[in-house]
């Protein structure tokens, strides 16, 4: 049985498109950054699922998405004219809810994975299923693997708070 109050030293980070997998460590990830993406989980939170909040500091792109007990999902958009899914991200907290977001995870999106949907990873987790739309817009690959750490590093502060 895993001690789900054991001091978190990382958060393990998997891209279901490639398999890539690394560990992200909280020094990763400052404290400016960590606020400004607390902002945005905030209006995720207090907003409607179907509203977008521009992502600062990176250009024309926007994120909803939502949070259900310990886990986050979020979409990120290229805000075209037309908007268009880059890619959506999961973040887990405890295992309560973390299978259930992996195994969804799997099947959203028209991009196939190379991972497991039934091998879930042990929580604290952030998975990023990368979708069609970001061949398009080529230069959101630049930020968007810091920023799915950064969304998972404040999420998880959420949780702690």
């Amino acid at each position: 049985m895993r001690n789900s109050r054991r001091r978190m030293t990382y958060i393990r980070h998997i891209t279901l498109t490639t398999g890539h997998v690394r560990d992200s460590y909280p020094d990763e990830v400052g404290a400016e950054a960590l606020a400004a993406v607390g902002r945005l989980i905030d209006g995720i939170i207090a907003g409607d699922v179907a509203e977008s909040i521009t992502i600062p500091g990176v250009g024309a792109y926007s994120l909803n998405g939502r949070g259900t007990g310990r886990c986050l999902v979020a979409s990120v958009y290229a805000d075209g004219p037309p908007s268009v899914l880059i890619a959506t991200i999961g973040v887990a907290a405890h295992s309560r809810c973390g299978a259930r977001l992996w195994r969804d995870l799997h099947r959203w999106g028209q991009v196939p994975v190379v991972t497991d949907p039934d091998d879930c990873p042990p929580e604290p987790w952030v998975a990023a299923a990368l979708d069609e739309g970001l061949a398009a817009y080529p230069q959101a690959a630049e930020w968007l693997g810091d920023f799915e750490r950064c969304l998972a590093w404040a999420w998880i502060a959420r949780m702690k708070a």
